[in-house]
Order: structure tokens, then C-alpha cells, then sequence
């Protein structure tokens, strides 16, 4: 009986425990992935997630009222923390809310007031208008900490200014604060404050005055019809006014020192009519106390800017609604006498909140940034807290045609910031997401065909010593940095593709054309075919060289014959130098690599019993590779198509380097794009953290997470599919 060696169950049991741990190390660790998959998700639902909570309203403060004389104006500070009031007869009163304590009355300059006109976006100004055509400029000073108590200053002096000059009152005044620098001036300090100021006189002419510490400066003065004038407003910036008389609206451009018609509308006959600029001064807002509103705004065409009306916001009709619009942003809010409060934003025609606060309030003013509202009745103040920080991002602007001021028509626009303080910021992200996935369909469409060809003649058809040499070349690709292949691609590739841009659209064709002509010529010739066989790459590599090379001069010459200059400047702009092309060429060149290497060992691991089968029942190689091999291997050929697909959407240098970065929604092989991925790299080092831009990054990041999950979560299932439909036979025994 032979003796047994106690050291080979020693063995096997230690193999056994090692494989065990090997076995829970690896469960843990993807376990890890996935929980930590699952926490990047709910970290961008976290950030994401404010951007849709509805709007609130909420009360915080009902304090007396001031005073019994009825008010000309009333606001409340940007924190809520005290109010102030403008009457009738001339004083100006605070009101702090915390204890419901009111500050000692000020006498203003001007009295009675027969009118208090506001102007100035985020700085409250009030100018007092009296009987006599003169007015006074008064603006509250508010602290925003220490002991300071809140004062009325007067930015333009205390001495009533003259309008008129022969102290007849005026029908109408609307103004417009502005801050000019002097041309010498070089630091801050130097800042002027001046006015612009449009009234309508008695005699029906429309009169445009400057206001600055020296007084008033007449400029302007125009005629108008004998209709006389129901509303008159002055846009932000001083430039465009509005006017309305019965249901004809007019609107005048101011240019220097002349006021020029621009244009005239007219309004449906159920009136009356009145009007409000939403903030920064593009979009006039035309309502009636019934509770009809519509926006307008200036429309670019063939004959210029024409006043077009873009959409109404429909609301339950009642008399004697309330209009107030936002300072800063373009929110506006209706009141009924009933109390009902609705807010809207311009971006959309339905309310982003409708409920029920004080009822038969007089006056109705937002805050200087629309943190606040005060609510005036008859015997009370009512102050509350608005909480609304994206008004203007919803879905029906992420992903719908929205019409945005001073453009054409209805639009996916992206464009997030300006010089200008007064945009309205655009944030759709149909533009992004069209662009990740025409850069993914051109550099599929260039890398797929190459990469599958490469690994199915390296797998099946090319001699093994050649194999050892080609295979680890095309996978050390692969390791390049995709900032040097972006780099490549935006500084020599495409200027390369400017120049050349008629041959390499024609290469793909010609290309084509020399392979299958190699292959002719070898079959013509079967004692060289046997000798090339699995080297006929290489032949094929200078043929196709020579073709490249040869197409380049030939195209050249023939485009300065033709054309009389390149073919990109002949195409008028429809062209731009880095475009879907270049990003194709260089990011397939990225994934040929990752492509060639799965489908090729896929390839090659199909058991060699199945093709030489194939082969023995007479079968030719072609037949071998497309009824027995391709069938056998297509789960992880299908595999690397996904892997690359995902890669392709994800990748942001080669993308961001490679482009024109222009968000557009365009399928123009020669137009620029911009993608998910590369959009969050330009645009989240300058977001302001907390902001709307910075949580619409993180929602793109969020669709972008969502996108390659859904399409790797069916890759994964088509995959496995495939592999149980052509499981080779040794599974089954």
C-alpha cells in the first residue's frame, strides 16, 4: 500500500481558504462600487433637488399701519426686517418689524405729493411729484448693520426741480437711473449718478429731460396725436419708451438726443389697458385689472425690431387685479381683492404659485431682490418671506422651445452668463445633450468599421508572428492621455482638415475602393496570394498611403481650379475650423483601441473546433467567419461597442480641445458642438456654488450619470442575451 504525502491536503485546504477570501474580496469590493454609485446619485438628486421645489409665501409680520393718510408709495427691505412709506402730505416713515415699532415721521421736500413715481432696478428711488410739474428725488437708506438709524437722502438735492417751466402739472412721468463715468475718470469714485426722465405735458408732448445735481436738462420734445396718453413707461437703461393711448401701443427709441417712433401695435378693444417692464427692460408686460396679461417684446426681422406679442399668462378673471413685477429678476406677482397672490415667471405661461393672503390689500411691492413682499390695507402691513431662488428653471425650460427676448423665433438656447447684469439666463439642455450625441455618432461611425476590420483580419486571418507585433501596438494606443490626442487634434489636426477638407471627405470612398482593389489583384494572382497570406497588410499599408497622399494633391489643385479658392471658404460659414469632423477623427482615434482589443479577443477565444468543423464541411473562410465565428463572438464584440459608446459619451478633453465648444442644436458633420461632459468642465470653475447655473451643472452631470447607466444597463442585458443564443457547445455537456 503506498504511503500518502499529507503535504497535497495541506495544499488544497490552504487553496481552498485562500479562495475563499479571494471569493469575499472581490463580492466586497464591487459591492463597494455600487454603493458607491448609489451615493453619486443621491449627491446629485441633493444638489439637484432644490431647483424643482415649489415657491412659498410665507407671513411673518403684521404690524399697524403708519399712519390714517393714504399712501403714495410703500417698500420693505431686502432682509424683511422694516418697511417704509411715502404719504400723501409729504412724510416718510419706517416701520421695523420685529416689534412692530415705528421710527419718528421725516417731512420730505414736496407737499402734497399728487404722485410718487419708482424707478431704479435694485435701488429703490422715488420721485415726489406736486401739483405744480416739480418734482423731488428721495431715496431710503437702509443699514445693513451697526447702529445706524434709516434715513431719506436726497441723490439729486432738496430743492424741488422744474419740469415745466410754466408750472402746469404733467399727465404722465416715468424715469431711469443711471451711472456714468467721466472720460477722465480712473477709479471707482469717479461714478456719477444722473436721471433720465420722459414725461407727458398738458398739451400732449412728450418731453425727455436729464436730471443731475445741476438740475434739469431739457432734450427732447415731440408731438403727439390728440389721443391723449393713458400709461407711459421708460425702460431701465433710458433707451426705449412705451406708451399707450386707448388700445394703441406705441414705442419711441431714444438716440442721444432724439426720440425716434420705432413702432406701433394695437391691442384687442376690451381695455383698459395698462403696462409694466419686467426686470431689465425687454419685455413689456400688457394687462388689464380683469386679469388679462400678456408679454411683448421687441422681435428681430427682415425690417428690423417689431413689437410682437410672445405669450399671455391666463389666470382666473376678476376686477381690480394687482400687477407687481420684480426689480431684479423677471417674476412678477397679480393680486385680487380677495387676497389671492400668483406668481409668475416669464419663461412660463402658468402660475409657479397661487394662495391666499391678507385680502383687499391696497399696495403690493416685492423687495429690492424679491426676497421680501408687503401687502397694504386699509388698517394693516403684512410682510412675508418669499422663497422662490430659481424662478426661471423649470422643465419646460430645460427641455422645451422656449421664446427668449431679442430673438427670432422659439429656441433651445444655452447661455449661461453675460456682460450685461440685466440677462435672462438660458439653460436648456437640449443643445448639450444633442452634442454628446452627435460627437458619439461620428466617432462611432469612424472607429467602428477600422477597429472591427483590424480585429477580425489580426484574429482569424493574420499570421501569429505578425499578431504578436500588431496587437500590443494598437493596445499601447490606448494608453495615450486623451489631452494629447485633444491637443493634436484642435492645434494640427484642424487646420489639416481646413486645408484638406475635400480629400478627406473623399477618403472614406477611395479608401474603400484601394482594399477591395488589393484584394482583386492577389486574387489574380494566387502564387503571391499564397506568399501574403496573413501579411497583406503588408501591402495594403502603402497602397493606402499613396492613395492619401495622391488624393490630398489631386483635391487641392482641383478646388483652386474650380472654385478659385479652398472649398471651406467657398462654403460661406457653413464651416467652422474645429467641428464634429475633427472631434470624430480624434476621439475614434481614442476608441479604436478599446474596441479592437475586446472584439478581437472575442474573437480569437471562439473554440478553434467550431471553424475547423465549419471548414471540414466544406465551408470557405468567409462562410467560416460569418455564419460560425462573428455569431459565436458577437456578445463580446457587442460588449466593446457598449464599453466604447459609453466612453464616447463621457469623454470630456478630447471633446472640449477638439470643438468649436458652441451649444447648438445642429447635425452639420462641419459645425461646431458642445457636450455634457465638456460643458460642466468650462463652466463649473466659474459657478457660483448654491446659484441656479451651478445645480443646472450638476443636473447635466445627473443626466449624463442617468444616460450611460440606462444605455450600459442594456448593453448588459443585450449581452447576455447574445451569449446564452450562441453558448458554444461545451456548455451544454
Amino acid at each position: 500500500m503506498a504511503e500518502t504525502d499529507s503535504r497535497f491536503a495541506y495544499q488544497d485546504a490552504r487553496r481552498r481558504r485562500l479562495d475563499r477570501i479571494t471569493q469575499h474580496i472581490v463580492v466586497g469590493s464591487g459591492l463597494l462600487v455600487m454603493m458607491a454609485l448609489v451615493l453619486i446619485f443621491f449627491y446629485l438628486l441633493y444638489v439637484v433637488a432644490p431647483l424643482f421645489v415649489s415657491p412659498s409665501v410665507t407671513q411673518y409680520a403684521a404690524s399697524p399701519q403708519v399712519a390714517s393718510v393714504p399712501s403714495a408709495a410703500v417698500g420693505i427691505s431686502d432682509d424683511g426686517s422694516l418697511g417704509y412709506r411715502i404719504d400723501q402730505q409729504g412724510f416718510g416713515e419706517f416701520m421695523v418689524f420685529a416689534g412692530g415699532q415705528s421710527l419718528p415721521r421725516t417731512a420730505l421736500s414736496v407737499t402734497p405729493i399728487t404722485r410718487a413715481v419708482a424707478f431704479g432696478e435694485g435701488r429703490p428711488h422715488y420721485a415726489l411729484l406736486s401739483a405744480t410739474g416739480h418734482i423731488t428725488i428721495v431715496a431710503p437708506f437702509i443699514p445693513l448693520a451697526g447702529n445706524a438709524q434709516p434715513a431719506w437722502r436726497y441723490p439729486f438735492g432738496k430743492m424741488p426741480l422744474a419740469l415745466t417751466a410754466d408750472g402746469t402739472p404733467l399727465r404722465h412721468l416715468a424715469l431711469a437711473l443711471r451711472e456714468t463715468t467721466p472720460p477722465m475718470a480712473d477709479n471707482a469714485a469717479a461714478t456719477m449718478v444722473d436721471a433720465v426722465a420722459i414725461w407727458v405735458t398738458q398739451d400732449n408732448r412728450l418731453t425727455m429731460g436729464r436730471i443731475s445735481a445741476d438740475g434739469v436738462q431739457l432734450v427732447a420734445s415731440v408731438a403727439l396725436s390728440d389721443t391723449p396718453v393713458d400709461y407711459l413707461v421708460l425702460t431701465p437703461r433710458g433707451d426705449v419708451i412705451y406708451s399707450l393711448n386707448s388700445n394703441q401701443l406705441t414705442s419711441w427709441r431714444v438716440s442721444g438726443e432724439t426720440l425716434t417712433l420705432s413702432g406701433t401695435a394695437t391691442l384687442p378693444t376690451a381695455g383698459p389697458w395698462r403696462l409694466a417692464l419686467l426686470s431689465g427692460g425687454y419685455s413689456l408686460l400688457v394687462y388689464t385689472e380683469g386679469g388679462k396679461i400678456f408679454q411683448w417684446f421687441d422681435v428681430p426681422g427682415t425690417d428690423g425690431l417689431r413689437l410682437t406679442e410672445i405669450r399671455d399668462f391666463p389666470q382666473r378673471e376678476t376686477q381690480g387685479i394687482q400687477l407687481v413685477p420684480e426689480a431684479s429678476r423677471r417674476v412678477f406677482a397679480t393680486l385680487t381683492p380677495q387676497g389671492e397672490l400668483s406668481l409668475f415667471a416669464s419663461k412660463q405661461s402658468a402660475a409657479v404659485l397661487t394662495q391666499q393672503v391678507a385680502a383687499q390689500a391696497q399696495r403690493m411691492v416685492f423687495s429690492a431682490h424679491g426676497k421680501a413682499l408687503l401687502l397694504e390695507t386699509p388698517t394693516q402691513w403684512y410682510a412675508y418671506r418669499v422663497d422662490n431662488p430659481y424662478p426661471d428653471i423649470g422643465w419646460r425650460g430645460l427641455w422645451q422651445r422656449v421664446w427668449y427676448e431679442n430673438y427670432p423665433q422659439p429656441d433651445f438656447i444655452w447661455q449661461s452668463t453675460a456682460a450685461d447684469d440685466s440677462y435672462q439666463a438660458k439653460f436648456s439642455l437640449v443643445p448639450l445633450l444633442a452634442g454628446s450625441l452627435k460627437a458619439t455618432l461620428y466617432d462611432m461611425l469612424f472607429a467602428t468599421p477600422l477597429a472591427l476590420a483590424a480585429a477580425v483580419y489580426t484574429a482569424c486571418f493574420m499570421t501569429p508572428g505578425l499578431r504578436r507585433w500588431v496587437k500590443p501596438t494598437l493596445e499601447v494606443m490606448g494608453a495615450l492621455p486623451t489631452v494629447v490626442v485633444g491637443l493634436i487634434a484642435a492645434l494640427w489636426l484642424a487646420p489639416h482638415v481646413e486645408t484638406y477638407l475635400s480629400a478627406i471627405l473623399a477618403l472614406p470612398l477611395l479608401c474603400t475602393l484601394g482594399v477591395l482593389g488589393v484584394g482583386a489583384l492577389t486574387a489574380r494572382w494566387p502564387r503571391v496570394a499564397r506568399w501574403m497570406q496573413g501579411r497583406e497588410v503588408l501591402l495594403l499599408m502603402p497602397v493606402l498611403l499613396l492613395i492619401v497622399l495622391g488624393v490630398c494633391w489631386f483635391a487641392t489643385a482641383l478646388e483652386v481650379s474650380l472654385f478659385r479658392q479652398p472649398l471651406f471658404q467657398w462654403m460661406d460659414g457653413n464651416f467652422v475650423q474645429r467641428n464634429a469632423l475633427v472631434a470624430g477623427i480624434a476621439l475614434g482615434f481614442a476608441l479604436i483601441p478599446l474596441i479592437f482589443s475586446l472584439a478581437e479577443d472575442a474573437l480569437f477565444n471562439v473554440p478553434m473546433r467550431l471553424s475547423q468543423g465549419s471548414l471540414a464541411l466544406g465551408a470557405t473562410p468567409w462562410q467560416t467567419l460569418w455564419h460560425v465565428v462573428l455569431p459565436s463572438a458577437s456578445a463580446g464584440i457587442f460588449a466593446a461597442l457598449m464599453l466604447s459608446f459609453g466612453r464616447a459619451v463621457g469623454e470630456t478633453m478630447i471633446v472640449l480641445m477638439a470643438t468649436g465648444n458652441t451649444p447648438i442644436v445642429d447635425a452639420g458633420l462641419l459645425q461646431g458642438l458642445r457636450s455634457l461632459a465638456a460643458n460642466i468642465a468650462i463652466e463649473m470653475p466659474e459657478a457660483v456654488m448654491g446659484s441656479g447655473h451651478y445645480r443646472v451643472l450638476f443636473l447635466t452631470a445627473l443626466v449624463l450619470f442617468i444616460f450611460t447607466f440606462v444605455v450600459n444597463t442594456l448593453a448588459e442585458t443585450l449581452r447576455q442575451r447574445l451569449r446564452r443564443r450562441y453558448r458554444d457547445e461545451g456548455d451544454h455537456s
